[in-house]
């Protein structure tokens, strides 16, 4: 009888014991989820004007900021003018960087015309930095371009390109170009270019702004700040910020719609 008292108190025990290690096991994966929520979402953009021009980087980060988001955004850049991937690859520059410092996610970027005209060199140079990016725990993310202005007929090219090799590498992709379709497909005024017909206005950077944020966060970005405020078309200079553009609400709101729809139909 005592035997079988002695083995019931030591089952209890071990009952106990281990039902304290799944508290103890859920407290600790609690706390880790709760820290990295804590952590700044950070985030590299390789590329060229297409990102510099009116600092995309930043009116995405200003997009956070008006969310409240607890993960706040923190970004960087490499970017030179003309650029494609492969003269980033032989440059260097965008590889220390990856290597150096703790990411998220990494844009890629090409060259505008570059998946039009060669894409098997691009689709080159980016295995090799999809490999560098999953090397050091990041994810890629491809900057899906617009068409120019005056060859709407490239964007189906550009969208397969991208698409196409997103789902070879299992990366993620920013459908930028997609939601310029949309945007003005519902309000033709709405200017999105700069006066060359290739670059963007300040209004085609907040529509890629507002994609980006709905890809990083996985969020909608409706009703997020309609503010366009950035450096013109230079290279970024801490605190010379400007006030691009004014947009109508409205027309902010449908910015916001189009962006979210965009992002959710190209999963």
């Amino acid at each position: 009888m005592k035997k079988r008292r002695i083995g019931c108190r030591i089952g209890l025990i071990l009952f106990s014991l281990v039902a304290c290690m799944g508290i103890m096991g859920k407290q600790v994966d609690a706390d880790a989820v709760r820290v990295l929520d804590q952590q700044p979402l950070r985030v590299l953009f390789i590329g060229n004007s297409y990102t510099y021009v009116n600092d995309l980087p930043w009116l995405t980060q200003q997009l956070s900021v008006s969310a409240g988001e607890t993960r706040t955004l923190e970004s960087d850049m490499v970017t030179v003018a003309g650029a494609t991937l492969k003269s980033h690859w032989e440059r260097g520059d965008a590889l220390k960087q990856i290597q150096n410092e703790r990411w998220d996610y990494v844009v890629l970027q090409e060259q505008s015309t570059l998946p039009i005209t060669d894409r098997s060199v691009m689709y080159e140079y980016v295995r090799l930095f999809d490999a560098e990016i999953k090397r050091v725990n990041a994810r890629t993310i491809f900057y899906l371009s617009w068409a120019r202005q005056n060859r709407p007929q490239t964007q189906q090219i550009l969208t397969d390109s991208y698409m196409r090799i997103a789902r070879e590498l299992k990366a993620e992709v920013a459908p930028v170009g997609l939601a310029w379709q949309k945007v003005q497909e519902e309000n033709p005024k709405l200017n999105l270019y700069y006066s060359d017909q290739s670059h963007p206005s300040p209004i085609g950077s907040y529509v890629a702004a507002c994609v980006f944020y709905a890809k990083f966060y996985q969020k909608s970005p409706v009703g997020l700040s309609d503010r366009i405020y950035s450096t013109q078309f230079g290279t970024p200079q801490e605190g010379n910020r400007i006030r691009l553009e004014s947009l109508r609400k409205t027309d902010a709101a449908r910015i916001q719609r189009l962006a979210w729809d965009v992002v959710n139909q190209a999963h």
